[in-house]
């Protein structure tokens, strides 16, 4: 017997076992991940709560920090860089612009044909008006709202970091207000967030999605509990647009506790 070629073998064959051990062990650890996803997918199907395919592919960065950031105090200074419109600094946080021509939009604009001439307005009128996205278009009060951006992901209805525009009843913008958060970063530890198909189970067991409803888009962004303060906490959430008999609603979710976030109550009471 050759002792050199026998030992090779064992170790060849050693080697075999060993990896298909390993790739037995790394299946068991992500089978109870697969498994709840399949029986959170059968559960949705149940109760016909549709969603975007993409919304169950796996997201890149599920664990997540708080974010951290201070209301930017703007000074008389900027008005030099803001052209064709008068700026006035409201309570250092706001910029209050009325603009010397009104900026007309057009009429029988598609959607996107509409956001792209409001983007280029931003670019121009603005301060870093590429770092904010569009939030709503409401009609009733002639106001066109953005949200600013971290790291591509919305700071969702915070009143200190947003733009809102002001139209008038020939769909022309005359006036505008900014705020804008600053020193941004990461805050506190690292934790796993809540992903997209498990948070909508949870508002599908809660009620606040009802059966046979559609998930037409979702992202993923940052909230607070209080939006109005100088210096802020934000919590990674997701936002649905959810659509059931004609009906459309805006869903937010805390993505670390998993608690739905009201902000049309909250925005009505800080107002009053």
């Amino acid at each position: 017997m050759d002792w050199s070629k026998t030992k090779t073998i064992f170790i060849v064959v050693f080697l075999i076992l060993n990896i298909f051990l390993l790739t037995i062990f790394i299946k068991k650890i992500s089978e109870p991940e697969v498994l709840a996803d399949t029986s959170t997918q059968q559960s949705l199907e149940s109760v016909n709560i549709t969603y975007p395919d993409d919304l169950t592919a796996p997201k890149e960065g599920m664990n997540e920090t708080d974010i951290s950031a201070t209301s930017k105090k703007f000074t008389d200074g900027v008005k030099e860089s803001l052209k064709n419109q008068e700026v006035s600094v409201l309570n250092d946080n706001t910029l209050y612009s009325t603009l010397d021509e009104p900026y007309a939009l057009g009429d029988k604009l598609s959607e996107d044909e509409l956001k792209e001439k409001l983007r280029a307005f931003l670019e121009e009128y603005t301060i870093d008006g590429d770092q904010y996205t569009f939030r709503e278009y409401n009609k009733e009060n002639l106001t066109v709202s953005y949200n600013q951006t971290y790291n591509g992901k919305p700071l969702f209805h915070n009143a200190s970091a947003e733009i809102v525009l002001e139209l008038n009843n020939e769909n022309e913008i005359v006036s505008y207000k900014q705020t804008m958060m600053e020193d941004i970063q990461a805050f506190g530890k690292v934790s796993r967030v809540i992903n997209p198909l498990e948070s909508l189970q949870i508002l599908a067991d809660s009620g606040k999605i009802e059966p046979d409803s559609k998930v037409t888009s979702f992202e993923q962004g940052y909230s607070t509990e209080v939006p109005i303060s100088d210096s802020q906490v934000l919590t990674p959430t997701w936002h649905y647009v959810v659509e059931k008999n004609e009906k459309k609603q805006d869903l937010y979710f805390t993505a670390f506790e998993g608690e739905v976030i009201e902000f049309s109550k909250k925005e009505k009471e800080l107002l009053e």
